[in-house]
């Protein structure tokens, strides 16, 4: 009995070691960082009788990172459980459709998780796009009306980093880039890490001096973000970095930075990822 007993807590302690539990911030306001985008899916996503056929070669061929495999179940009961995520989405006019998964995959992850596949790729390159989020908002190009799709990537566990990814297809191939935002919603991280509300009129401004970068409108010295940093300090910006202003609250504005990063370390953020990508925030003016 004891060994068995052994053996049970061992599985426990490698469960909750893999485990990805209490999401933050999981849902945020499409208009503050997706200009001009709608986010009723149900005009860009659909389903139709060939679905479930394109899905099954990759559930046969192991292709999926999900809960019911085929080394252990057999696709009606996959299917059973995973058909509501599934859906087609055609970026261009005279594109072929590609699958696009959304939602929970596994049960020892909270997270959600956005994959988009095609058959079209060679076997085991199927998977075009693959991140823990969910969908944000799309929108229509102006001239070519092709969809371009924005998944919101958030934080789970101690973490505070979210992505909001851009994806479009261009020349058969999806390429997408990110920008980037910090913030907690339990309570143990000072904000307000956004506006309720942003204006972007496109226009570009300049740093006239180096600036600090805040996740919130204020400059918070202690206990900004409990057990990680004292400050709300992300990182400073260098004379000449090029920002946007998305809002004007008082004595801050909320920008979003593209360029001008300093070479400084930060509790935030690795400054050699970010030489050229966005990055919202609030600066003082």
């Amino acid at each position: 009995m004891r060994k068995y007993i052994v053996c049970f807590v061992s599985i426990l302690i490698i469960q909750s070691t893999h485990s990805q539990v209490n999401p933050t911030l999981v849902n945020i306001p499409h208009e503050v960082f997706v200009n001009g985008g709608s986010d009723d899916f149900d005009k860009i996503l659909f389903q139709d009788e060939s679905l479930a056929e394109k899905v099954k070669v990759l559930h046969t061929y192991n292709e999926l990172g999900h809960d019911l495999t085929v080394q252990t179940n057999s696709f009606e009961q996959y299917w059973a459980r995973y058909k509501s995520q599934w859906s087609f989405i055609q970026f261009k006019e005279g594109a072929t459709p590609l699958l696009l998964f959304s939602g929970l995959k596994n049960n020892l992850d909270e997270r959600e998780y956005v994959e988009i596949f095609s058959l079209e790729a060679e076997r085991n390159n199927r998977l075009l796009f693959g991140e823990v989020g969910n969908l944000l908002a799309y929108k229509r190009h102006p001239f070519t009306n092709e969809i371009i799709l924005f998944v919101h990537k958030y934080p789970c566990c101690k973490s505070a980093s979210h992505n909001i990814y851009r994806i479009r297809q261009l020349n058969d191939k999806l390429h997408f880039t990110d920008r980037f935002f910090v913030g907690r919603d339990i309570g143990d991280m000072v904000g307000p890490f956004f506006p309720k509300e942003v204006k972007d009129n496109g226009k570009y401004s300049f740093l006239k001096e180096r600036t600090e970068l805040r996740w919130s409108p204020a400059v918070v010295t202690k206990n900004a973000f409990e057990e990680w940093t004292e400050s709300n300090l992300i990182i400073h910006y260098n004379e000449g970095a090029m920002y946007k202003v998305l809002h004007d609250q008082g004595e801050w504005y909320f920008v979003i930075f593209f360029n001008g990063i300093a070479e400084e370390q930060s509790m935030m953020l690795n400054y050699t990822n970010f030489g050229n990508k966005g990055v919202y925030g609030w600066i003082k003016k």
